[in-house]
């Protein structure tokens, strides 16, 4: 519970971390009630909802959208000013519980803002983590699969007959994740697939081997072997940026944790 609560918090401090060009902020893009809206204040309406609002203001058609969005709530902030909305107890109370929200938030921001990854912290982790990123041996291959004797002998007739083993696998097969691409599964490690399947595929030796028929709980399996691919290591610069933000994310969550301990002692908490 602890470790899902800071990682929603580091999300939401994440999200706040938008920042933009002084110049552009003060833009007037629309006034309402004689209120302009800024650049600066369509920044901040969509910063909470991350790069993807900021993606989709970048194109017209979502900006338009947008600045729409903005407009039509200073529509109705006006019309709750007017009716005296914010003097009633359950805004006061509202307005309260998001502000000790978002001085928690600032807090935790400063408290993180330290927080630094180097290169050389990223390697000893790979390093010391090398199971981590081995990558087991694989294969990559296709299959026909179909329900019953009577269509497994067309498809080996068609096969026999020089007809390509995707085509056929697009006519014939009933697996709907992969017909449609030629029978074609990706690659795959041992452990995936059902046994029968992968005993039979990881025995194919060279690419372009065809197994014989394959019985499974699913129906009947012909397989064909695209490559085989050996046990690797991902390299660091592959993994290394993945490897400092989980760094930061662990720091981070240490950092607050340890911060909390210490908030304890110096604030009184009693739980009931």
């Amino acid at each position: 519970m602890v470790r899902k609560f800071f990682v929603a918090l580091a999300l939401i401090l994440a999200l706040t971390s938008l920042s933009y060009a002084a110049e552009e902020n003060a833009k007037v893009l629309a006034r309402v009630g004689g209120q302009d809206i800024t650049e600066e204040d369509v920044f901040e309406f969509i910063k909470p909802f991350g790069q993807q609002a900021v993606m989709l203001y970048g194109s017209e058609e979502g900006r338009k959208m947008i600045i729409e969005d903005v407009i039509t709530m200073r529509l109705y902030s006006l019309l709750g000013k007017d009716e005296k909305v914010d003097e009633t107890s359950e805004f006061i109370a509202d307005l309260e519980n998001a502000k000790r929200a978002m001085l928690a938030q600032y807090s935790m921001r400063k408290i993180i803002s330290g927080i630094e990854i180097s290169e050389d912290d990223a390697k000893k982790f790979y390093d010391d983590n090398a199971k981590l990123f081995m990558q087991p041996e694989r294969v990559h291959a296709r299959h026909i699969l179909v329900s019953d004797d009577e269509n497994l002998k067309v498809v080996q007739e068609e096969l026999k007959a020089g007809k390509s083993f995707d085509v056929v696998a697009e006519e014939h097969s009933i697996d709907p994740g992969s017909a449609s691409n030629g029978g074609d599964l990706g690659e795959f490690p041992k452990g995936v697939m059902v046994k029968e399947f992968e005993e039979a595929a990881f025995a194919l030796q060279n690419p372009g081997d065809v197994s014989e028929p394959v019985k499974s709980q699913f129906g009947w399996h012909i397989i064909k072997l695209e490559e085989r691919i050996p046990e690797s290591t991902v390299s660091f610069e592959q993994v290394k940026a993945n490897i400092i933000e989980e760094l930061r994310n662990r720091k981070t969550q240490e950092v607050l944790q340890e911060k909390s301990k210490e908030l304890e002692e110096k604030y009184t908490v009693e739980r009931f």
